[in-house]
């Protein structure tokens, strides 16, 4: 313990009181700081190129990389090495502020962000060589691996690929509950779409040469920092191997690089490494869209609004379990049911329980299979054509019950059902062909309704806020109640979703401080949030990682990108502040 505090001390830690830090120094995001500040902090940062200090830490990156990617250890080893880092500044500059980089708030159109401007970072790099050539960073000469100028080389051009946006950030935040699926979820998702989309030397082992890592990587950081705030209690203490192929690990491991460190000596950056983070406002803003949705949607939930369900017959759950078993007897079919071995076919008056199991009981693999038998028993239905349809539109309330359950029942916390390994299996198959089937009947009947039409939002929720892969978790929990008045306030609860977007777009452009832009004169595909890069195969390699893992991530975002772009109105706090900044002026 004493090697550790004192190896602590010489990262930069101030004010120890019995191994804790009695006064944590606070990390700003750049923008946030005064020019004075700014200008502390690049001339610190030309301090350290000069007298080798970013050489070693450079050299130090290289060295491990093989170890401290691709591995549990990444996100303890990056919070280390940013804090020497840090400490390396201090040295030049004692109390010169540390800030980060918080990149989700230009997801929508990286290039236009303040941060690659002169008066920050400087911009791409120029000639044949990519050569940084305008900002505090213009003409400099690094060492590692070999000497050159620094470089950098947009991925697209003179533009950027869109990284991750604030929704994307926090859904991984909320569907994650152990550490080596967070750290797995960053490493393969959002992290590599910052590093390449830079490029030059951000896409190499010795991307510190550029400090654009340094940025980054603290906004990485505060993401588990973040994260662990969710549920302090147990979350600074918590370090495994979820999601990796490594054997078993521990909080005593020793972290690359600096072997008197431990990786728990890591975990609360609170305590040795003394420091924590002030938020930019994007996590602000995201949460008050959550808190806004759920609390205005809610409200059409306490509604009492009629039912379109029939009247219950005597012996049966509901009238749409009636009119399911009226319509199958009728027509003299028979119930595919899961039976047991030896048993005989179901009689007709099973279809009702049936029914309800379908419709309106737990989700769970039995009541998915029994739904589905009754959709493949309707489809072929001939006969009285009243019958028939009773049986259409009861079938329709079944589907519309079960996707309902499912998706409430996958967001309540501690539920006993595990709705992700349930379907998981199925591949969605089961919900795609029911929302299908929902999405059919919607356009035969050619039911329409204000703002979105019932075919989209169901779409919306059976891909962009159930996930490709049937991870319900994604959804953020602020739109529970959203879903749950769907099927007999569906205008009602769309007319819920457009006004919440249109009274909190204020508060989110106040919360990041931006001058207010009036939406309806932005192009709709600005408003957007847009879908984020594919990252190619060789990153994946050289960095350890998985691409099958990451291809299925970035689906799954792209589902969430689906749902919110299909919420009217709704205004992500990365579009406010690209729209603020393109626009804003012109107010």
């Amino acid at each position: 313990m004493v090697k550790s505090i004192f190896l602590l001390s010489m990262l930069g830690v101030v004010a120890l009181v019995n191994g804790q830090c009695a006064k944590p120094t606070p990390r700003p995001e750049i923008r946030s700081m005064s020019p004075k500040d700014r200008l502390r902090f690049f001339k610190a940062l030309d301090g350290i190129r000069t007298n080798g200090e970013l050489d070693r830490l450079s050299k130090l990156h290289v060295d491990n990389a093989d170890t401290i990617h691709g591995h549990p250890v990444f996100l303890a080893f990056h919070r280390v090495f940013v804090n020497d880092f840090a400490a390396a500044l201090q040295k030049v500059d004692p109390g010169v502020p540390v800030p980060y980089w918080d990149w989700s708030l230009d997801a929508s159109n990286p290039i236009t962000s303040d941060v690659f401007t002169s008066d920050y970072c400087g911009g791409n790099g120029a000639g044949e060589n990519g050569c940084v050539a305008n900002g505090p960073f213009a003409n400099w000469q690094v060492n590692i691996d070999t000497k050159h100028c620094l470089q950098r080389k947009f991925n697209q051009g003179d533009a950027i690929s869109p990284f991750w946006p604030p929704e994307a950030l926090l859904s991984m935040q909320k569907t994650c509950s152990q550490y080596g699926a967070l750290s797995s979820g960053i490493e393969n998702g959002c992290h590599g779409a910052v590093h390449l989309g830079i490029s030059g030397d951000m896409s190499t082992m010795f991307a510190p040469n550029d400090p654009f890592f340094f940025l980054h990587h603290g906004m990485v950081d505060k993401l588990w920092y973040d994260w662990q705030l969710m549920e302090p209690d147990s979350r600074f203490q918590m370090y495994d191997n979820v999601n990796y192929d490594d054997p078993a690990v521990s909080a005593d491991d020793s972290i690359p690089g600096y072997p008197n460190m431990r990786v728990k000596d890591a975990l609360d950056p609170r305590a040795g490494l003394c420091y924590v983070y002030v938020d930019s406002g994007s996590g602000a803003a995201t949460k008050l869209l959550m808190q806004e949705i759920d609390r205005q949607s809610g409200k059409q939930a306490d509604k009492k609004l009629p039912s379109a369900t029939p009247p219950a017959v005597p012996g049966t759950a509901d009238g749409a379990s009636a009119a399911l078993a009226a319509a199958t007897a009728a027509n003299g079919l028979k119930p595919t049911m899961p039976q047991a071995p030896g048993a005989g076919p179901s009689a007709s008056s099973d279809v009702a329980a049936l029914a309800s199991a379908s419709g309106n009981g737990m989700p769970s693999s039995d009541s998915a299979a029994q739904l589905d038998a009754l959709t493949s028993q309707v489809s072929h239905l001939s006969g009285n054509s009243n019958d028939r349809a009773a049986a259409s539109a009861a079938l329709h309330n079944q589907q519309v019950g079960f996707l309902k359950n499912v998706i409430l029942n996958g967001v309540q916390p501690n539920h006993g059902l595990d709705i992700a390994s349930a379907f998981l299996n199925r591949k969605n198959r089961f919900l795609h062909r029911h929302a299908n089937a929902l999405m059919r009947r919607a356009k035969e009947e050619k039911e329409e309704t204000p703002g979105l039409g019932l075919d989209d939002i169901l779409s919306g929720l059976t891909t962009g806020l159930l996930g490709s892969d049937g991870v319900v978790s994604h959804l953020l929990q602020g739109l529970g109640h959203v879903v749950e008045v769907l099927p007999q306030g569906l205008t009602e609860t769309l007319k819920a979703v457009g006004n919440i977007a249109e009274t909190v777009t204020s508060d989110v452009f106040d919360i990041l401080k931006l001058p207010k832009v009036d939406m309806s004169k932005v192009p709709e595909k600005e408003r957007q949030i847009p879908y984020v890069a594919e990252v190619p195969d060789w990153w994946y390699k050289n960095n350890n990682l998985n691409a099958t893992y990451a291809a299925q991530l970035r689906s799954q975002i792209h589902d969430i990108i689906d749902g919110f772009n299909g919420i009217p109105g709704y205004i992500s706090p990365a579009v406010a502040h690209y729209v603020a900044k393109k626009y804003g002026h012109k107010e």
